[in-house]
């Protein structure tokens, strides 16, 4: 990893330390609300609800009716008192994120002076106040799952499937951490993971969510950090991992030391297993946390830290350096005739693999009962090293991305009055991401293109780097606003606004090293190898909504309005965009700019939903909603300063000026409890997607082809949800989960249309299957916990294959995407023991990942749709491997399977 991790992390920690005083996390509350009443029905007047722990509380109406506003999610004992009778205590009251916990009490009268009764609220099987749908996980549910991060918990809700929501392509995801969006402007995806153990709750919209969410086409993951304990406690959790796999992968082995002028009689081929070749631990995560309060109701904080090294299970071996230099190998010589540089230690190497660092901490502070000011701080860093199947044996000549995210939330809450309160908010994001082999352009490590192809046809490389470097940094300033009013009963209003300021910059260069050795290495002369970005666009939104709660009857109904400047420069003419000035059409002689602004986008987005009971044990609902996304400004600010290389027979364009993507999408849904804990809900949901970004293919006055961005391709997807659910304080609970999907459109990809074109295909002209059309989806979700100190929880995941399109007989598949990869079964498992003879309280657990050590076939070869078959091994059964590898193992692709089993064991202490 560079220094620059480690420098940015100093200045988190100085930028921390400043913010303490005076700033405070975006918190994302809910409402409890209930009422009171007395054995005989009669509401009491003025009965005193308070939620333990916190300075939250609120007193009955004439009606016997409560509402308390402002509560973070999580967990709450509330405390109902009444003067003449009985205390009620009821623990367990959960509190989700925009969502009324309804907790109803009956006091009876006192017997006893100081008497108390303590219950414990159920969470009910059907939610009133859902109008779409939502999944919510708590930290507890989190910890209890065989995951590796959040996005793993992600992927197993109902309708999402490796990271696409119900359809929609990657990046149409807003994420939210304490209500301010984390997305990286540039990619679309979230600029950090917020880790497992900082997470006190994870909601998952699924379906239409409220206006106060923009920037997402498919959905919203909104995430909540642990706040401040209300008593000191700490907590460490570490585990190691390995895979635990007698499957076995094809290797070449050195039978001699490193070396040059080696022969081949030096190499041979040998087959080792998962558990031999990947190195223990495979897998090391440490996670600590640390909290409590300095003044009591008034100052406190938490920290939380976790070192995660996943070195997955992509596999290389250390068997060329990048400048070995063999001869022969790419020649018709005999291979008794090859010099051979072998200088590599000979090593297994994993690749694909993630070192990374994760801080967050929290300060909070209620200066008065009415307001309270808090931070968040998180830092990122580390480093990913990426798998090449061509450079299995050269891992150290491939670009590693080193990472770095600090991100700052600084927030105030003034409560008004009982029944309304004002939040507002700002965040600095900063994202740095290097993608280089190594620190400095002119590093003399570096070697020469040439020799990364010296060896010959089915082999792979034998020495070779990158020659390429990638500067990205992100810098996202975003301020948020809301005010929040109970009016009556009735409605509970929120208007709001956010601002985010942007600034990109990157630089992307070639390495280009001279043929006359006189000179090193350096960045490329060449002005087509060398792009520079640096741009600030604006993005302003403010909504509106009302939730209306009538009885059981549930109305969200809000209005959203969003602007854009993407503060850029487009061309006048596209055809010639390489030029600044161009031929006056109307006088040929004189010249005009071909430079014009890029145009101001604006929005409208309508958002309803509503719920309402057809039964004691049953709610129906219906959302709908209009949602608009402006695309990645990569695709916006591609070949920034629209250079055309004259050498080029194809020129890309990025275009500022594309318009937002838009999606109308519907839901129609049943919560039905079938026993006291049993329950099923049932979505029925339909998408139209519409000014998804395609390409555009014209040609310039050369007769070259140029290519840009427009909003031309459009995607329809449709489909159902199934859930059937226990909840409960039994030993065994668990929940089933199928999602039925059709998802079509007219490109998978962005660029899909101009590698149609370069391949001598037609244009698609009818609604065809996205690439991550899975038609069935099955999780199942069961844990057994026969007592207290042991819990047991497996997750079970069935999925139909993606699509592809066949090649049989050299013949193309005129349909795009008409037929499925194989289907796919897996089980994970995840078990916890407390031993009672511990001082402390600590917990052992086991954590196995593919228990049963399925095969998933991910990819597959266009010939066979297999993974482990295709027709160019007979086609090139009697021709020479031009390498020392055989022709099985150069057809045997590691991405094309899925993880092999991986056991893990560790400990939790709780303090």
């Amino acid at each position: 990893m560079s220094s620059r991790p480690i420098r940015t992390l100093v200045l988190t920690l100085l930028a921390a330390v400043v913010a303490l005083g005076s700033s405070a996390s975006a918190q994302s509350p809910g409402k409890l609300a209930g009422r009171v009443v007395d054995n005989t029905g009669e509401p009491l007047v003025g009965a005193s609800v308070l939620v333990e722990g916190t300075t939250l509380g609120a007193s009955t109406d004439a009606d016997g009716y409560y509402f308390i506003l402002q509560v973070r999610p999580g967990t709450y004992t509330l405390r109902v008192s009444y003067i003449g009778f009985g205390t009620k205590v009821v623990e367990g009251a959960v509190v989700e994120v925009d969502k009324t916990t309804t907790i109803d009490v009956t006091l009876g009268e006192a017997v006893v002076a100081g008497e108390e009764v303590v219950v414990r609220a159920e969470r009910p099987l059907v939610e009133p106040a859902r109008t779409t749908t939502t999944a919510v996980l708590e930290s507890k549910a989190l910890s209890e799952l065989p995951i590796v991060n959040i996005q793993d918990a992600i992927n197993l809700q109902a309708g999402v499937s490796d990271g696409h929501f119900r359809g929609g392509r990657i990046g149409e995801v807003a994420y939210l951490v304490n209500g301010v969006p984390i997305n990286n402007a540039f990619n679309g995806q979230q600029a950090f993971e917020v880790e497992q153990n900082m997470v006190e709750s994870l909601e998952v919209i699924s379906g239409v969510f409220n206006a106060e969410y923009g920037q997402a086409l498919s959905g919203v993951v909104n995430i909540t950090t642990k706040g401040v304990p209300s008593e000191w406690n700490a907590q460490v959790l570490s585990y190691v991992g390995s895979l635990a796999s007698t499957r076995e992968i094809e290797f070449v082995s050195r039978t001699t030391d490193p070396g040059t002028g080696l022969s081949t009689s030096d190499f041979e081929s040998e087959r080792v297993s998962y558990m031999d070749a990947a190195a223990f631990p495979n897998l090391q995560d440490y996670q600590v946390s640390l909290g409590g309060p300095l003044m009591e109701r008034r100052l406190g904080f938490q920290l939380s830290g976790r070192y995660l090294e996943d070195n997955s299970y992509y596999l290389g071996r250390d068997l060329f350096s990048p400048g070995d230099l063999s001869f022969g190998l790419n020649s018709g010589l005999p291979d008794s005739l090859w010099s051979i540089s072998s200088t590599g230690d000979g090593d297994f190497v994993p690749m694909n693999r993630t070192q990374r660092l994760s801080l967050n901490g929290n300060l909070s502070f209620d200066v008065t009962d009415a307001l309270r000011l808090s931070y968040d701080g998180f830092y990122q860093g580390g480093t990913y090293y990426p798998f090449s199947h061509d450079r299995k044996y050269v891992p150290r000549g491939l670009n590693p991305t080193d990472f770095v995210n600090h991100t700052h939330i600084a927030a105030a809450r003034y409560t008004l009055g009982r029944s309304a309160f004002v939040n507002l908010s700002y965040s600095f994001l900063y994202d740095d991401t290097d993608v280089e082999l190594y620190d400095a352009p002119t590093d003399e490590r570096y070697v020469r293109e040439e020799l990364g192809q010296l060896a010959g046809a089915n082999a792979f490389q034998v020495a070779g780097n990158d020659l390429y470097t990638n500067w990205l940094r992100t810098e996202t300033q975003t301020v948020v606003g809301s005010y929040t009013h109970q009016l009556n009963r009735v409605h509970l209003m929120k208007a709001g606004f956010q601002g985010r300021f942007h600034r990109i910059d990157n630089r992307y260069f070639g390495i280009e090293i001279p043929e006359t050795g006189e000179a090193g290495p350096d960045i490329s002369e060449s002005p087509y190898e060398d792009d520079q970005l640096s741009t600030t666009p604006t993005e302003w939104a403010a909504y509106v909504q009302d939730k209306i709660e009538l009885g059981r009857m549930i109305i969200n109904a809000g209005l959203r309005f969003d602007y854009f400047d993407p503060d850029y420069e487009i061309p006048v003419d596209w055809t010639q965009a390489g030029l600044e000035r161009i031929p006056n059409p109307e006088a040929p002689a004189d010249s005009i700019s071909n430079r014009t602004q890029a145009d101001i986008e604006y929005q409208v987005s309508p958002r309803f939903g509503i719920a309402f009971p057809i039964s004691s044990t049953g709610v129906m609902r219906f959302s709908a909603g209009l949602f608009f996304q402006i695309p990645n400004f990569g695709l916006l600010y591609s070949n920034p300063e629209y250079e055309v290389n004259p050498q080029s027979a194809t020129t890309q364009f990025g275009n500022p000026n594309l318009k937002p993507e838009r999606t109308l999408a519907f839901e129609l849904g049943l919560q039905q409890g079938l026993t006291d804990d049993i329950g099923v809900d049932v979505t029925i949901f339909a998408k139209d997607i519409r000014n998804l970004v395609g390409q555009e293919i014209i040609r310039d006055p050369r007769g070259d082809f140029a290519i840009r961005w427009i909003n031309t391709d459009y995607g329809n997807v449709r489909g159902v949800t199934f859930s059937l659910f226990k909840r409960g304080r039994s030993a065994l609970n668990g929940s089933l989960d199928y999602t039925l999907q059709f998802a079509q459109g007219t490109a998978s990809s962005p660029g899909e249309a101009f590698a149609r074109q370069q391949d001598g295909l037609p244009p698609i002209l009818t609604l065809v299957r996205l690439n991550w059309d899975r038609r069935h989806i099955l999780n199942g979700t069961i844990t057994y916990a026969p007592s207290p100190t042991t819990s047991i929880t497996a997750v079970g995941r069935f999925q139909s294959g993606t699509p592809y399109t066949t090649v049989r007989n050299f013949v193309r598949s005129p349909v795009t995407n008409n037929a499925d990869r194989p289907l796919t079964f897996v089980t994970d498992l995840r078990a916890y023991y407390k031993p009672p003879f511990v001082p402390v309280d600590a917990s052992l657990f086991l954590q196995v990942q593919n228990l049963f050590d399925s095969v998933i076939q991910q990819n597959v070869y266009s010939d066979s749709g297999r993974a482990d078959e295709t027709i160019n091994l007979s086609l090139f059964n009697n021709v020479r491997v031009g390498g020392l590898n055989t022709l099985d193992e150069y057809y045997y692709r590691q991405d094309f399977y899925g993880s092999p089993r991986r056991v893990s064991v560790g400990l939790r202490v709780d303090l």
